[in-house]
C-alpha cells in the first residue's frame, strides 16, 4: 500500500504526530523548523505556530495544555496563552544532547528520551515525569525512539536507532516498574533505521523507517505485517487518527538529504495519510493538568 501525500509541508524534520480527538486535528513539529503545526482530518485549515527553540516531542493533558519536550528540556505550555514554564532541564551537563522522542504510558506518565546529535555516542538518557518528580529509566542512549505501548500498557517498546533493534520491556502499568529489555525486532542493514512508532488496536507496532521509505507494521509476535510505502526516504514517525482512529498519518524530513536525493523525492519533509484497513488507539494524555485554576 502506498500512502497518499497530505500536505506539502517541506518539514525539515517532521515528528511527534498525534491525533487530538478533542480538536480533531493532527498534531505534529518540525524540530528543526522550531514550528508547532496542525491540520484538520483532511489536511485542511493548516496552521503553524513559530518556536523560540526546537520542540522534539510533546503531549497534551486533560485541558489541553501541553507538555512539551524542548531542546533543553521539559515545560508546561499553555498555547493559546503563550506561557510556557521550565519543569526540568534535560540533560544539562551534556551539551551534545538533546530531547528527542516521547510518549505517555497508558497511566499518564511521559517518558521521553535523548540523542547525542553530535556522534551519536551512547551519552543520552530516557527520563520520566509524573507530574511530581522526573526519573531516570535509561542510560546509555545513542537515540531515543520508537515509544509506545501495548494496549495493556504491559509492554514499553523502544528503539536506541543505531543499533537498528527494536527492544519490548515488560512494564508495570500501575507502578511504572520494568524489567530487562528484550530483542522484540531487528531492521536489516538496507532498510534504514527504525523511528518513531505507534500501536494499533490488535496490538501490533508501526514502525517508521528513516532511511527506509517505509512505515512497517510488525506483530505482536514480531513478524512482518503490511508495508506501507512513503514517497520520501526519511520516515519519521506515525500516528492514527480521525474520527474512527482508521487513517494513518505519517510524518517525513528534509534534513540532510541532498540536491539529487531532493529531485528524487521532491515531497521529502511532507505529511502523509492512509487508510490501513485497521483502527489505532487514543493518544494516551499525560494525567495530570499541568496548570492549576
Amino acid at each position: 500500500m502506498k500512502a497518499d501525500l497530505l500536505i506539502e509541508a517541506q518539514n525539515t524534520l517532521g515528528e511527534g504526530v498525534q491525533w487530538n480527538a478533542d480538536h480533531r486535528r493532527v498534531w505534529w513539529t518540525d524540530i528543526h523548523g522550531k514550528a508547532l503545526w496542525s491540520c484538520n482530518a483532511d489536511g485542511g485549515s493548516v496552521e503553524t505556530t513559530a518556536l523560540p527553540e526546537r520542540l522534539c516531542s510533546f503531549t497534551f493533558d486533560p485541558q489541553n495544555k501541553i507538555l512539551a519536550a524542548f531542546d533543553s528540556g521539559l515545560f508546561r505550555w499553555d498555547l493559546d496563552a503563550d506561557r510556557r514554564e521550565l519543569i526540568a532541564a534535560f540533560e544539562p551537563d551534556q551539551p551534545n544532547t538533546r530531547t528527542n522522542d516521547g510518549r505517555c504510558d497508558r497511566q499518564g506518565r511521559f517518558l521521553v528520551g535523548g540523542i547525542d546529535e553530535v556522534d551519536l555516542t551512547p551519552l543520552s538518557s530516557v527520563v520520566r515525569y509524573d507530574g511530581q518528580s522526573v526519573e531516570t529509566l535509561m542510560n546509555d542512549v545513542r537515540c531515543t525512539n520508537s515509544i509506545c505501548f501495548s494496549p495493556d500498557g504491559k509492554w514499553l517498546y523502544f528503539a536506541d536507532s543505531p543499533t537498528r533493534v527494536i527492544s519490548r520491556i515488560a512494564y508495570d502499568p500501575e507502578t511504572g516498574a520494568m524489567g530487562q529489555a528484550e530483542t522484540f525486532y531487528t531492521v536489516g542493514d538496507s532498510g534504514g533505521v527504525p523511528d518513531g512508532s505507534c500501536v494499533d488496536s490488535a496490538g501490533a507496532l508501526w514502525n517508521a523507517r528513516f532511511g527506509g521509505g517505509i512505515v512497517q507494521r510488525i506483530m505482536p509476535d514480531g513478524s512482518d505485517g503490511m508495508a506501507i510505502d512513503v514517497a520520501a526516504p526519511q520516515v519519521t514517525c506515525a500516528c492514527f487518527g480521525g474520527d474512527n482512529l482508521d487513517r494513518l498519518y505519517i510524518t517525513t524530513a528534509r534534513e540532510n538529504l541532498g540536491q539529487s536525493e531532493l529531485e528524487a523525492s521532491p515531497h521529502s519533509g511532507s505529511l502523509f495519510v492512509c487508510e490501513p484497513g485497521v483502527t489505532g488507539l487514543p493518544e494516551d494524555r499525560f494525567a495530570t493538568p499541568l496548570f492549576s485554576g
